[in-house]
């Protein structure tokens, strides 16, 4: 393990070219080829290069571990052709964390089945929802390994909710929990056909890849976050990956480290409140006014007075324009109703002894017990609201 140190720097050029990157990776990757273009390449260069920062004070307030310094190697095409791996998740699961993980533990670019196929051999892995979403990895011919990736459907289900809250008010990407009132109408309108997403993914990966022969593994959302087991399930992750032909992986010893720079800082750049995200992006509010002024009067209940007279200098007599004072957070507004909290308990626990049976699936089985726990703990709370 690498020793504890005073805590580095995590400097404005780590943001702009972290936030430039990911729009590139998403917005311009649109064939392998792109990957050799100049600009791409160059904002790849910046993020690498802006990991490798100064000593930062601040950082000791997160309350967080420090870890000593490593460099996170820069994104380079491989050397020689290899086969990607699966990596496969149900949507809003932290699939794009992860990705920003496989490419710094390999210094190889990940991608994903919308934009890639298995047999451009230029990717360490192609993400895929399938079979949660009918998209599935084309010429894939040669892939026989996959990195499932679970969250408990308990918060993965949010996470989706507010995706299609973005999409659907044509907001960036990770950058907006949705409201309350959107999350209500979006669960009582797809919980059960999610249910049954979230239990078919899993299934249809656990059946299909063997863990036995390694040609599967099993990694949760939860862990990846966790201060503690963080770094041991990255080191997990990188073993799996080194196994690959043609595919070499940081040292043990940098693994923290490169865990801290890429899943614990990015634990803090997530979505905010809408209310927040329309009080200081100033610039999509510019280029979206009708939008912005649609999403105030639809969700009055979560917008504060001061952000929506930006856009409605008379609205704001009304008392549904609450102070921010009174504002929950997105753990307090996602709930559910006992009897869907039960179905989940439901599911999970038939999952789990499905696998237990076959005596080779320690690892899924503890995940699900886990999960199992965390929604009953939420049942006992959902009884006292």
């Amino acid at each position: 393990m690498a020793r504890h140190r005073p805590a580095r720097r995590m400097s404005a050029a780590l943001l702009v070219a972290f936030t430039t990157y990911l729009a590139v990776d998403t917005i311009f990757f649109s064939s392998p080829s792109s990957l050799t273009e100049e600009l791409s390449s160059s904002l790849r260069r910046e993020l690498s290069n802006s990991l490798t920062t100064e000593d930062d004070p601040q950082h000791n307030s997160r309350g967080l571990i420090v870890y000593e310094e490593c460099t996170v190697q820069p994104i380079h095409l491989p050397d020689h052709p290899i086969v990607p791996v699966y990596a496969a998740s149900y949507p809003g699961s932290g699939a794009q964390m992860t990705h920003y993980l496989y490419e710094a533990l390999t210094g190889i670019p990940a991608s994903d089945c919308y934009v890639a196929r298995g047999d451009d051999h230029l990717f360490i892995t192609l993400k895929t929802h399938y079979p949660a979403k009918s998209d599935n990895v084309r010429g894939a011919e040669e892939m026989d390994r996959a990195i499932l990736h679970l969250r408990n459907p308990l918060n993965a289900f949010p996470s989706y909710a507010s995706f299609k809250f973005e999409v659907h008010n044509g907001l960036p990407d990770h950058t907006v929990h949705a409201p309350a009132k959107y999350w209500m109408e979006w669960r009582n309108e797809n919980f059960e056909e999610e249910l049954k997403n979230w239990v078919n993914h899993l299934e249809y990966w656990v059946d299909n890849y063997d863990n036995v022969q390694d040609k599967r593994i099993v990694i949760s959302y939860e862990n990846l976050i966790h201060e503690e087991a963080g770094p041991e399930e990255t080191a997990f992750i990188a073993q799996f990956l080194g196994e690959g032909k043609g595919v070499t992986t940081v040292s043990p010893e940098a693994i923290p480290c490169v865990w801290d720079k890429v899943v614990n800082y990015k634990k803090f750049q997530g979505r905010k409140l809408l209310t927040d995200f329309l009080a200081h992006d100033n610039e999509w509010i510019e280029n979206n006014k009708d939008k912005a002024r649609s999403l105030i009067e639809t969700y009055s209940e979560e917008i504060d007075g001061a952000v929506a007279r930006k856009l409605l200098p008379t609205c704001c007599d009304s008392p549904a324009y609450p102070q921010a004072s009174h504002r929950k957070g997105p753990h307090d507004r996602y709930t559910y109703t006992e009897q869907q909290l039960q179905t989940m308990i439901n599911e999970l626990i038939m999952t789990k002894e499905r696998y237990m049976s076959k005596n080779t699936e320690d690892r899924l089985e503890r995940i699900l017990s886990l999960y199992v726990e965390e929604l009953e703990e939420e049942m006992k709370q959902a009884s006292r609201r």
